[in-house]
């Protein structure tokens, strides 16, 4: 699930749980930590926005004479 603020200047760290909306069992919790974005330029969300090679970009230019 998000977590309330998004942008994290540290790390935070959640517990987490299932619960069951028939009967309201819990189940056992456990850790979870959300990171900081990394604003690297090269990191992986750079990576999602970067735009998918075309059909012709496979094909090397010509030589010119």
């Amino acid at each position: 699930p998000p977590y309330q603020h998004l942008e994290l200047a540290e790390p935070v760290e959640v517990e987490v749980f299932l619960q069951r909306l028939t009967d309201s069992v819990c189940s056992e919790s456990f850790r979870f930590t959300y990171l900081p974005k990394d604003h690297d330029p090269y990191g992986i969300e750079a990576k999602r926005r970067k735009k998918p090679p075309g059909y012709m970009d496979h094909f090397a230019p010509l030589p010119v004479a």
